[in-house]
């Protein structure tokens, strides 16, 4: 890792048009951001490893090329830094899969393609872009929130209109051979 790093990291909120976060570099495609920037073309202007973490409340969906985001994303955060994503879940019909403004489908698997030990290099991909899954929580509809976890589990994966969003924390992976805080505490 490089050493002209900010003695604070940054804190990134991408999609911050709606969402401000005082104490975070603010930045969207809207001209009410700090920082406006689109995502899915345009680089983060931070030092790579300078960005401690990255928050991002129902953006990526949005964004058309989210891998050249996530792979900005990954440049510029610490290893072990977090990325934290609300999203909404890929069943959810109402709101989501109507939208036409959303471009991509996320479910709680969908960044296992990141990982090194589950299913990176198991396609074609490109990039050193790697994270490890911290955890995931899921936003329930209705009376599936109060649910035994098997059924909502079962509904999860079989029917729509389960989950309404998830969230999902993420840790930038730098260099294999070095730890990662994956622990419970850290959620």
């Amino acid at each position: 890792m490089s050493n002209d790093q900010p003695s604070e990291p940054y804190k990134l909120n991408l999609g911050a048009a709606k969402t401000y976060i005082p104490g975070f570099v603010n930045i969207d495609i809207h001209e009410r951001a700090e920082l406006s920037l689109y995502l899915s073309v345009e680089k983060l202007p931070f030092p790579d490893n300078s960005v401690q973490t990255v928050v991002s409340h129902h953006t990526l969906e949005h964004v058309p090329d989210y891998l050249f985001a996530l792979g900005e994303i990954h440049r510029v955060l610490r290893h072990d830094g977090e990325l934290l994503l609300s999203l909404p879940y890929a069943t959810l019909t109402e709101y989501h899969l109507v939208n036409p403004y959303h471009r991509h489908n996320f479910t709680e698997r969908s960044f296992d393609f990141f990982d090194p030990a589950l299913l990176k290099g198991s396609a074609a991909e490109d990039g050193e872009t790697a994270f490890r899954k911290v955890f995931v929580r899921f936003s329930y509809i209705g009376y599936f929130g109060m649910a035994p976890r098997p059924l909502r589990v079962w509904a999860r994966r079989h029917l729509l209109n389960v989950v309404r969003q998830f969230d999902i924390a993420l840790v930038a992976i730098k260099d294999p051979g070095w730890p990662l805080d994956v622990s419970p505490a850290r959620g």
